[in-house]
């Protein structure tokens, strides 16, 4: 006789790999004709309808530029390839992780959907700064330096050369192919202007969260290096020489200062 001795955690399994896949065959083992095996369906679509619900929440931007219809055709083609693994939707779509690791939206698309990625070479920039302002919105800001707490390590001797300075732990810096911040910035908030140019231009975005705001500022390239510098954890010294190699009239003590007023530093426990 078969085996027919089966575990909630086989039930799980065969119930997800349903949901991801739409193959039910190992589910109707446990249905014993009960009910007709197509009443599942009803499952699978709120399942694919909140997928791609969660995609338009995670890039309502790309929503705007391509309108819903054709964001749809796009999104219910990466739940397709790419399924959710994580219990929340927040974040689908964005780079791989321990809890998500798919490859992302913007990745599926030059992969699998090169001739979109041809038509709107700029989307996958659209979709960077999608992922760096909500990841921006969602990381905790605590243990900003302030001016206070400077003026106190001053008061003491410290140097602060030799401190364990920081970006704060929402700054995200972004690297772009286009001159995109502008009309991301219409798309996300406001009303597009039309006529509006795209040029192909490399540029640094960095993004932060400031008493629950995010923040945004394109950076100057030595800007740009010093900022990634910091985030890769190399000291503030190093990072102000690698600033300096790529410009010779960097400023750091403006910088320092323009950093404090933006709450955008940490001290490195």
């Amino acid at each position: 006789m078969p085996d027919t001795t089966f575990t909630h955690s086989d039930y799980l399994d065969s119930f997800t790999q349903f949901m991801k896949t739409g193959e039910n065959e190992p589910l109707a083992t446990y249905l014993e004709g009960a009910r007709p095996i197509g009443f599942l369906n009803v499952y699978r679509n709120g399942y694919l309808k909140a997928s791609v619900a969660g995609l338009e929440s995670n890039f309502p931007a790309l929503v705007t530029f391509w309108g819903e219809d054709y964001f749809r055709q796009v999104a219910n083609a990466y739940v397709d390839y790419a399924p959710p693994n994580s219990a929340t939707l927040v974040g689908y779509g964005f780079d791989a992780t321990h809890d998500e690791p798919n490859p992302s939206f913007f990745e599926f698309m030059q992969t699998q959907l090169p001739e979109v990625v041809a038509q709107f070479p700029y989307v996958i920039d659209i979709c960077r700064l999608e992922q760096a302002w909500l990841q921006a919105l969602n990381e905790s800001s605590e243990g900003v330096l302030t001016l206070e707490t400077v003026q106190d390590l001053i008061a003491r001797g410290e140097d602060l050369a030799e401190l364990p300075l920081q970006l704060i732990d929402s700054s995200r810096v972004i690297e772009l192919d286009y001159d995109i911040l502008p009309l991301w910035s219409q798309l996300r908030f406001g009303e597009v202007n039309e006529g509006q140019q795209i040029e192909v231009q490399t540029n640094t975005v960095i993004f932060w969260q400031r008493d629950l705001q995010v923040q945004a500022k394109q950076l100057m390239e030595a800007e740009a290096v010093f900022m990634k510098s910091l985030k890769q954890n190399e000291s503030f010294d190093a990072a102000t020489s690698m600033a300096l190699d790529m410009d010779e009239n960097f400023d750091v003590s403006t910088l320092f200062a323009e950093l404090l007023n933006a709450q955008l530093l940490k001290l490195e426990n």
